[in-house]
């Protein structure tokens, strides 16, 4: 079974870990492997994450299966598109990772009900992520999920610009 679990600041160094490896297992064969490498050295400093949990900048959740890490995810509220209602409580949802072996094991709709439990929980009107727009899997996850797209932005993976759309789900 999966339990979830609220990270602290001394979990930094295991999320800079499981972000590099979920990060890599995903785009590892579609994506530049330097292009790979310079956004994993810049995404993925435990001090910089240590400090927005400390913060509160940023929230982490932590999937643990038989008590081993096997996904994440990042929750803030520091950010707003240009599509999404400023006048609206929106909570991003930046990143959810799950390790490969666990794909089509639920893991990551235990990690988005999480996440939209917390949302309601703390009062937010909008769950909203970017994907990038090639990647069907994730995009038909995340409708499944009921997501919905709402616009595009850039995202920039090394030195690689990608178009991502950005969606919401309304709490």
């Amino acid at each position: 079974m999966v339990q979830i679990k609220e990270a602290a600041a001394n979990d930094a160094n295991l999320l800079c870990q499981l972000g590099a490896q979920t990060f890599e297992q995903a785009y590892g064969d579609v994506k530049d492997a330097n292009d790979i490498s310079a956004y994993i050295i810049q995404a993925f400093i435990a001090t910089d994450i240590a400090h927005t949990i400390s913060g509160k900048q940023a929230t982490y959740f932590i999937a643990y299966f038989n008590n081993e890490a096997i996904g994440y995810t990042k929750l803030r509220t520091d950010r707003l598109h240009e599509n999404l209602n400023p006048a609206q409580a929106n909570l991003e949802l930046e990143r959810i990772y799950v390790c490969k072996e666990f794909w089509k094991q639920q893991v990551g709709a235990a990690l988005m009900q999480h996440a939209i439990m917390f949302g309601k929980q703390n009062n937010f009107d909008v769950l909203w992520l970017g994907v990038w727009q090639q990647n069907h899997r994730a995009i038909a996850f995340y409708k499944k999920m009921g997501f919905e797209i709402i616009g595009t932005k850039k995202f920039y993976v090394g030195t690689e610009e990608n178009d991502d759309y950005v969606m919401q789900v309304k709490l």
